[in-house]
């Protein structure tokens, strides 16, 4: 009996040992397990702090174990993972069981596995528990990622929030950037029409997906893709999700060897190198940002010179219309928006086009861009010809003054009201213009402008009916009404085949435009404005004007310390004519010959009735040179001007006729007749007869003979000396002074008559004047 208890005992024992082994957690594998996958998941045995789901669990366990990304869902991992049977189980593989939904757990060993539920993280075994035997739904394993593609790699790395806010194709662009040097656009549909296809995939390769838009991220393998979502930067797989896999377009691979080539066309090469500036509704630089039309007037400016129009309908209407399938890199893209107004971008070829988008300045493809796609106008190409009547090097030399001075002002910004160089409207444009070119005095307001000048085109005339070329000429002017309020609002100067150049609101600037329909449709006529230049040939008003722009002085008699009325008038006879006027405008209106306005010739004095009489200089053409308090000697054009018609008190011409030498009076005679011999030669002839003077036959010896006389105070007789290049000091050819800013030279073999006051020629070679006194002999110097 002994010996049976004894025998019981040692079972006993031994059954308590397998008891433990069976009832102890962990034990009997402990040291056998060495998978890191099932160490960390019983290490985690506890709460769920982290609130995991169970794949989530699963995820987390093995990223930081083995470094291996799983999919976040049960049912993805399930997929991915390579599947093993019940019998071949190991420690750290996958087990999934179907409950409400798939769960994924860690297996450990001998049927236990780690896996979340209600309690937190729990090791459970499916061979003890009939709940989670039942419940098995397979097992799978997975093996040490070998992610050798950077981008890829990166891609996992960056796993979790969107801390930057990327969209799909921006966070594509980061990685492709940061991992392999690599330039995307930011665009997943540029990406798309960049890349190379990837029939067969890659571990780095962009995958897209066709959504509300077109989206791109990065394929990783076994169908799993990094890519952003509004979950942040998360892993799906488009073998395991249906949805996924509906709107899977394709993929593309990148490197850079297959990256385009710089463009050969220097129009496209301008426009792809703006890729990436900003939108700006009313930009047009690459540092303010662009629109759709200043994008367009920027490239073609910087590459070609000319200045096309800001807005996109006149770009269409003045270039020449091309079908799609014609198009040609350089060319222009025309596109309807949801406003129904034209937007414009440059073809690039291979059916891509830049443009500059609310995203900033972008390539977009005409057929997989569906926005452009649906609202494609046509297409306009800009030959030389149409290019080079935009360019204001074409004008550069043009036979009218009044267009070569215009183009001075090309790009000066525009403002309403703006009267300096720094910024101006359009009427200020034209009549600085005027005056620079032609010394011809515009009123300030195009309305006022309007009024004056000869009239071209009248007041209702059907510009569509008429050729414009047939009835102006380069430098007449146009005016148009209704632009910014009723009536006459814009002026132009035309420089012919339709264009003109003006200071334009609508373009911000002073420009070249096309005689668009827009600007037909508000046309009201033409002026010319040759009957307001000022004779220079009247004496005092050369003198007049002259001095226009000198300061208002009370108590001014001379330029230095300015002027007031009186003095100016005084000041201005006493130069022209050195006819000593009273000193003020009361006294001055005592003398002379009242004559009636209409008979008033250029020269004589007009008086106007203020605080005190105010005398003007009358210059021709119902226009004035007088003196006011607030512009000081200043063009004044009685046909337009409110304040000075009312005032006007009567005109008085004056006996300023100077006796003409009879020297003058000789050479005047010799007019139209050849001459053999040199200007000098001419001079000693008529000295000679009328005189009975003997000057010198050598130029040099003839200008130190008799006295030097100052060009303002020339008289009737005295001799002039011209350079041969401007502002010149040695003389080459001499002539004879005879009054109203006329003198008698030698030209080319014949004796002829010049007027310096209206030719600039001569007045930039006009070196001095030497008087002769009539007393003189030869041998008396």
């Amino acid at each position: 009996m002994e010996e049976i208890r004894m025998h019981r005992s040692v079972l006993l024992f031994l059954f308590n040992i397998l008891l433990f082994f069976v009832l102890v957690p962990g034990f009997a594998a402990a040291e056998e397990r060495n998978d890191p996958a099932a160490e960390l998941a019983l290490d985690m045995v506890g709460s769920n702090d982290q609130g995991f789901l169970t794949s989530e669990f699963v995820q987390h366990v093995y990223q930081e174990s083995k470094s291996i990304s799983l999919p976040r869902y049960a049912k993805d991992q399930q997929q991915v993972g390579e599947e093993i049977e019940r019998n071949e189980l190991q420690p750290g593989d996958v087990v999934f069981f179907q409950g409400s939904s798939l769960m994924s757990g860690i297996y450990i060993d001998d049927g236990r596995f780690v896996i979340v539920t209600s309690d937190g993280i729990s090791e459970r075994n499916m061979e003890t528990s009939e709940y989670w035997s039942n419940a098995y739904a397979g097992a799978a394993q997975f093996t040490e990622e070998n992610i050798d593609d950077s981008a890829a790699a990166m891609a996992l790395e960056e796993l979790g929030e969107n801390q930057e806010g990327w969209t799909t194709a921006e966070f594509v662009q980061y990685v492709y950037e940061d991992a392999k040097g690599i330039s995307l656009s930011p665009s997943a549909a540029d990406q798309w029409i960049q890349g190379e296809d990837a029939s067969e995939l890659q571990s780095g390769d962009v995958v897209f997906f066709q959504g509300t838009y077109l989206m791109s991220g990065i394929y990783i393998n076994n169908g799993r893709f990094i890519i952003v979502t509004s979950e942040g930067i998360t892993e799906r797989n488009m073998e395991t999700s249906k949805y996924w896999s509906d709107i899977y377009q394709g993929a593309k691979r990148y490197s850079k060897e297959n990256s385009p080539p710089p463009s050969e066309n220097e129009i496209v090469a301008q426009a792809q190198d703006l890729i990436g500036s900003p939108y700006n509704q009313s930009g047009s630089s690459p540092e303010e940002g662009f629109n759709t039309g200043s994008f367009v007037y920027y490239v073609y400016k910087e590459v070609t010179g000319s200045w096309l129009s800001k807005q996109a309908s006149p770009q269409l209407e003045v270039g020449k219309s091309i079908e799609r399938d014609e198009l040609q890199p350089g060319d222009l893209v025309f596109f309807e928006n949801d406003e129904q107004e034209l937007i414009s971008g440059i073809y690039s070829g291979d059916d891509q086009f830049v443009i500059a988008t609310s995203s900033g300045v972008q390539e977009r493809h005409l057929d997989y861009h569906t926005y452009y796609a649906e609202r494609f106008v046509g297409g306009a190409r800009y030959t030389e010809e149409i290019l080079e009547k935009s360019n204001p090097e074409t004008y550069r030399n043009h036979n009218s003054p009044i267009v070569r001075e215009a183009m001075n002002y090309i790009g000066t910004p525009y403002l309403m009201t703006g009267s300096t160089l720094d910024a101006f409207d359009c009427s200020f444009f034209v009549q600085t213009v005027f005056r620079e070119a032609e010394d011809v005095y515009l009123p300030r307001i195009s309305y006022r402008q309007w009024e004056v000048g000869e009239t071209l085109l009248p007041e209702g005339t059907d510009i569509n009916a008429i050729d414009l070329d047939e009835e102006l000429q380069p430098g007449d002017v146009l005016y148009f009404s209704g632009t910014w309020q009723e009536g006459i609002s814009h002026t132009a100067i035309y420089l012919g085949d339709d264009y003109i150049v003006h200071a334009t609101g609508e373009e911000g600037q002073t420009t070249i435009s096309y005689m668009s329909e827009y600007w037909r449709d508000h046309f009201t006529g033409a002026k010319r404005f040759d009957d307001l230049t000022i004779q220079y040939d009247n004496d005092a008003v050369f003198e007049a004007h002259q001095l226009v722009g000198t300061e208002y002085t009370l108590g001014g008699t001379t330029p230095d310390e300015g002027f007031d009325t009186g003095g100016f008038v005084q000041y201005v006879y006493n130069q022209a004519w050195q006819y000593d006027l009273p000193r003020y405008g009361k006294q001055q209106w005592k003398e002379g010959t009242e004559i009636p306005m209409e008979e008033a010739e250029p020269g004589d004095i007009l008086f106007f009735q203020g605080s005190s009489i105010i005398p003007a200089i009358y210059i021709g053409n119902k226009q004035m040179i007088v003196t006011t308090a607030s512009k000081g000697v200043t063009v004044i054009n009685l046909t337009t001007s409110d304040y000075w018609p009312s005032r006007y008190m009567g005109a008085r011409t004056y006996d300023t006729e100077v006796e003409e030498s009879e020297v003058a009076q000789l050479a005047e005679q010799y007019v139209g007749e050849s001459f053999d011999e040199t200007s000098t030669m001419f001079m000693k002839q008529i000295y000679a007869e009328a005189a009975g003077i003997d000057l010198p036959s050598n130029l040099e010896e003839l200008r130190e003979y008799g006295d030097k006389r100052h060009i303002e105070e020339l008289q009737s007789g005295d001799l002039m000396f011209f350079s041969d290049t401007e502002h010149g000091t040695d003389p080459v050819m001499t002539g004879i002074f005879v009054g109203e800013g006329t003198f008698i030279t030698v030209i080319d073999g014949e004796i002829v008559s010049r007027k310096i006051n209206n030719e600039v020629y001569w007045i930039n070679r006009l070196i001095e004047g030497r008087t002769i006194s009539t007393a003189e002999t030869g041998n008396d110097r």
